[in-house]
């Protein structure tokens, strides 16, 4: 079984520190960035599950990263944890795909449970996928022709 891997994109490093020691602590592998490059090149590689996710990095605003990381990966999860109470941007986060919000300053039993909820939704998903994939035309296709 794959180790269930969590990206940590932050700006705040104790924020990040002690994310990490927790993340690590209950057994998920857990990596940390804060230059957007690296998260979309990590995302690219395809080894990332969940994002937590600072609710700016580099000045870019979550949702605005959300959707590019969802182009790249629409299974990957991710979690924005912000300190963003206004309508608009909540709109604008829950409309670019999260996963789920959390709010500054970070309850980590609530975090977890995001997370475990996160991992669950894409073992279902996956299940559902890998079940019905011989159901898709394409798919038979490409079956039918090798």
């Amino acid at each position: 079984m794959k180790p269930k891997t969590i990206l940590i994109v932050y700006k705040d490093d104790l924020w990040a520190r002690s994310l990490c020691t927790h993340f690590n602590g209950i057994g998920y592998r857990v990596e940390m960035v804060r230059v957007l490059s690296e998260v979309i090149r990590r995302v690219v590689n395809g080894h990332i599950h969940v994002v937590l996710l600072d609710d700016e990095v580099e000045g870019v605003r979550a949702w605005e990263l959300v959707s590019l990381l969802k182009t790249i990966n629409r299974r990957i999860q991710v979690v924005v944890i912000s300190s963003e109470e206004s309508l608009g941007a909540v709109r604008q986060l829950r409309g670019s795909g999260i996963f789920y919000q959390a709010m500054k300053p970070v309850d980590f039993n609530e975090l977890r449970s995001a997370v475990e909820s996160a991992f669950e939704k894409i073992e279902r998903e996956g299940f559902r996928e890998g079940l019905l994939s011989f159901f898709v035309p394409s798919r038979v296709l490409t079956l039918c022709s090798s």
